[in-house]
């Protein structure tokens, strides 16, 4: 245990005091990885969410700032995911930022991870 602990002490100096334009895009992706990993090991409930809200954003890429600015307040908890599920996938009410082909794809995502994200 005190091996690993070291390595990612090392790991995590190495990422901090490499702020090369070379090495960013490797350090963004390592540390997104590390994100993963912790939360998934801590809460799986927070993971879940993680990856909900990894895989709306990557849908968002394509949309207005809007739509992502919407997408972003509507995923910081899982409550307020929920309410977003209840209020605009299942009861299908008027959104008027997320409407039409952006509004499925979300209700998409929010439906694969569900399960999950209700579990105790």
């Amino acid at each position: 245990m005190k091996k690993f602990l070291w390595l990612v002490l090392i790991v995590m100096l190495l990422i901090t005091f490499s702020d090369s334009s070379l090495l960013r895009p490797y350090k963004e992706q390592l540390l997104e990885l590390i994100e993963d990993n912790i939360a998934a090991a801590g809460d799986s409930k927070e993971a879940v969410l993680r990856k909900t809200r990894k895989e709306l954003f990557a849908l968002a890429e394509e949309w207005g700032d809007s739509q992502r600015d919407y997408l972003d307040k509507s995923s910081e908890t899982i409550d307020s995911l929920k309410k977003f599920r209840r209020n605009f996938c299942i009861n299908k009410d008027f959104n008027p930022i997320l409407f039409g082909d952006p509004l499925k794809q979300s209700c998409t995502v929010i439906e694969k991870h569900y399960q999950n994200l209700i579990k105790p």
